[in-house]
């Protein structure tokens, strides 16, 4: 039999198929990892990828110079740099607020502590408690302790709501002078032994038992907004005595002028530390009752001075408006 021209020797076959073989490897070799890149393409310089699309119009951007030249590099290292300059300079004016809203609410703390001294040194030294409103004082430190309470649930900084404390417990003092000038020690017994067991049991309840409950978290949230309306409802009794008096009495404007500041100095410390709406809001109402107060004691010492106001001991006149 004769071999046919177009058919191929037995060795050539064989390479045949090896060149398969070897195609099939190097395909699955691609598959695998991408192809390295030409030697010229790998000796320029690395292409950057535009962060922005203001960086297209910066000097030495693709286009102009070359794409991923040395000139591009350079165009957009400044850019970047002055990106990271402004934010680390809000970061650093942040943290600037905050440390000063601190020291703000350390103020306020100490400010508080001797808030109502001047009004228990007055009371004392007059030996009476005309024009002041019980009820005011009284609501005040059951608002306060509620606040308290809120307050320490949610773990915002003791720098925001220490003064609470301090606060509470001029205004039991306070509510104490008021009564016991009034009514004398024999009647003020029974009633300061159940004002300390409710406080005691109000302050075990809210700080203990409460917030164990599964529903205490929004219980709270609704105690401090009735808190809120409590603390600065109790200055209505206390605006209304001195409408109808003419005058505000015993009432000291140191101590309402303290109540004005700490009422600014909180709205700073709250809108810098925790951002809470609710607070501020209280917070916002208590200066303005604040002011009307101070305003009032700016008029009753004016009528002093021109001599309009002589003889001011009219409480057994003008009875003390109750809080509804």
């Amino acid at each position: 039999v004769l071999r046919s021209p177009h058919r191929t020797a037995p060795h050539r076959i064989v390479s045949r198929a090896r060149r398969r073989q070897l195609a099939m490897a190097m395909a699955m070799r691609t598959m695998s990892s991408p192809p390295r890149p030409p030697l010229r393409m790998r000796m320029k310089a690395p292409r950057r990828h535009l962060s922005s699309p203001l960086h297209c119009f910066a000097r030495g951007a693709p286009g102009a110079r070359g794409r991923g030249s040395p000139g591009f590099a350079r165009s957009t290292k400044p850019m970047v740099k002055s990106r990271r300059s402004s934010a680390v300079t809000a970061a650093s004016a942040s943290g600037v607020a905050e440390t000063l809203a601190h020291v703000v609410g350390v103020c306020v703390v100490t400010g508080a502590c001797v808030r109502s001294l001047p009004q228990i040194l007055r009371i004392h030294k007059s030996r009476s408690a005309k024009g002041l409103s019980l009820g005011s004082f009284t609501w005040e430190s059951i608002g306060l302790t509620l606040v308290l309470a809120y307050n320490v649930s949610r773990e915002y900084p003791l720098s925001t709501y220490a003064e609470c404390i301090a606060l509470v417990i001029q205004d039991v003092i306070v509510a104490c002078q008021i009564f016991y000038f009034r009514h004398g020690f024999a009647k003020s017994a029974t009633p300061f032994a159940l004002s300390a067991v409710g406080g005691v049991a109000m302050c075990a309840t809210l700080f203990w038992w409460l917030p164990a409950q599964p529903f205490g978290a929004q219980a709270l949230l609704s105690l401090n907004a009735v808190a809120g309306l409590i603390v600065n409802g109790s200055r209505l009794p206390q605006i209304v005595m001195n409408l109808k008096r003419g005058n505000t009495g015993e009432l000291s404007w140191v101590t309402q002028a303290l109540n004005v500041c700490g009422s600014i100095a909180r709205i700073f410390t709250t809108l810098t530390l925790t951002q809470d709406i609710l607070n501020l809001a209280l917070q916002v109402t208590g200066l303005l009752l604040n002011g009307t107060l101070l305003a009032q004691c700016y008029r009753t010492i004016q009528m002093r001075r021109s001599g309009e106001l002589v003889d001011d001991d009219v409480d057994a006149v003008v009875e003390e408006p109750k809080l509804a």
